[in-house]
Parts: structure tokens; sequence; C-alpha cells
């Protein structure tokens, strides 16, 4: 295993490897879904609507994961109660993304409000969905959440004393290996 998927058999947990789906299935059946109403073309907004529904069933699984993972790090670990906030959205994402699969299913396609709905809907999953995710990348990249090197636990930014140059601009690297043979 470690020859033909090095990254995931280094992997902590099976979460990265799910989180990405519904991300960029919902991202794509909102835009395609948009071109389809825009274009009036009926095959798009079916494909769309399929697109969307795998990103709800993916997002059931990232969530699961998600889930996994986050007991596996650890109540003291840095950033641990922000893990709240990026699950919070994500487990709304979901909601939104079945909520949104039920109304493409459902609402009638010959109606003159149904678009309208559809893509308040289809917009306010990825909105949501894109607010979560946003967390879930300062969890990794800020604290190092569900890495091998995580970020060490600090309440105040570090700074090396250049302008603009603080924490949050820049990744957490504890890897000793890399940072040892850096001259200054």
């Amino acid at each position: 295993m470690n020859d033909l998927l090095p990254g995931l058999s280094q992997s902590l947990n099976a979460h990265p490897v799910f989180v990405h789906f519904p991300i960029a299935l919902w991202t794509f059946g909102l835009v395609v879904w948009a071109l389809g109403w825009f274009l009036k073309n009926q095959a798009f907004m079916k494909s769309a609507s399929w697109t969307f529904h795998a990103g709800t069933l993916t997002a059931f699984v990232a969530v699961m994961t998600g889930f996994l993972a986050s007991n596996s790090l650890g109540h003291d670990s840095a950033g641990h109660d922000f893990v709240h906030v990026h699950r919070n959205f994500m487990i709304t994402a979901t909601a939104l993304g079945l909520l949104t699969s039920i109304l493409l299913l459902v609402l009638p396609r010959k109606a003159s409000w149904t678009p309208w709905i559809l893509a308040g809907a289809l917009l306010s999953t990825v909105v949501v969905t894109t607010l979560g995710a946003d967390r879930g990348a300062l969890l990794v990249y800020k604290y190092g959440m569900g890495t091998r090197n995580p970020a060490p636990a600090t309440g105040s930014g570090h700074s090396h004393g250049e302008a603009g140059n603080s924490d949050h601009d820049q990744p957490a690297n504890t890897n000793k290996e890399s940072t040892s043979n850096h001259k200054h």
C-alpha cells in the first residue's frame, strides 16, 4: 500500500479522501444547473441534478469520516474548539444538500417559481459548504489538525519581525528536518 498510495498510507484518517467530493460535485452541479436554466437546456439541468445528488451522498460519507477523525484527535489538540465550528458548518451544508436533493426530485418542472426555489437551495448549499471548507482548511493549515506535525498549541501569534508576517499568514511548519538546514 505504501508504494501505491504513499500519501494515503501516511494519513491519520480517511476524512481527507472524502471531503473534496461534495465540495466539487455541489459546486459543479450548481454551475451546470445555472447554465441549463440560462440556456433553457433540460439535459444540463438533469445532469446537474444527478451531480448534486452524488454530492449529497458523498457529503454523508465526509461527515461520518469527519466525526471519526475528530474523535481520534483528542480534546487538547491545538484548534480543537474550532473543530466544532467546522463541524457545524458541514452538518448544515449536508442538511441543505439533502433538502436541495429532495427539492430537485419533487418540485414540479413546469412551475415558473421552481427554478427560483432551486437556485436559492443550490446556492445556499454551496455557500455554506464553502464557509465550512474554509474552516476545515484553517484547521489543517493553521493548527496542523490531522497531520503528523501539528502546530504547537500557542495562544498568541509568532513573528520574525517582518512586516505582514504572522502565523496566520504562513502555514505551520514543524518539520524539523526541513527547517534544520535553513540559514538566517
